[in-house]
């Protein structure tokens, strides 16, 4: 396995990346070894999404590649995007927004918008005393109760008395 990660070094230094998927650097990389020095996409898959053993160097320096190839990506990008005189920076700034989830601003407001829900309950009254009782739940007052001291019972009911009046 560590000759994919020397052939992904190799690949990432030499092809220009910014319009690559996931997908098409996998098959590059596997395209340039022998069989037996590529992985599955599978293992590809695992490691992309950080499923590895926490002693897995190979692991660890797949993800750092991948993290360093993608923020090179998004620099190239945004250096043709900046340009001076690039009348076609929208074309740019479209790849951007397709390629890297974080900043496609529509995305990102369409999960906000999924996360807030609002709960509309419609009741209807057969009657104007139904439709006052209704008024009055829905826009009642509140008072805050404060301290209420318990109030000592002035009687005491005497139990033993009532139960020998019973007749049974």
């Amino acid at each position: 396995m560590q000759e994919w990660i020397i052939g992904l070094k190799k690949v990432l230094a030499e092809e220009k990346i910014e319009f690559l998927s996931d997908d098409d650097l996998f098959h590059l990389v596997n395209h340039r070894l022998n069989k037996k020095n590529r992985i599955a996409k599978r293992t590809f898959d695992y490691w992309k999404a950080g499923k590895y053993a926490p002693d897995d160097v190979i692991g660890e320096e797949f993800m750092d590649l991948i993290k360093l190839s993608r923020i090179k990506q998004k620099q190239a990008l945004g250096q043709k995007m900046f340009e001076e005189n690039n009348m076609s920076w929208t074309k740019y700034a479209w790849i951007l927004e397709r390629k890297f989830e974080e900043l496609n601003l529509k995305r990102i407001s369409e999960n906000v918008n999924k996360n807030e829900t609002t709960t509309i309950i419609q009741i209807s009254a057969g009657n104007d005393e139904q439709k006052q009782l209704i008024d009055n739940i829905i826009n009642v007052d509140f008072e805050d109760i404060t301290d209420v001291k318990p109030q000592p019972f002035s009687a005491m009911v005497d139990n033993k008395k009532d139960d020998e009046e019973m007749p049974f």
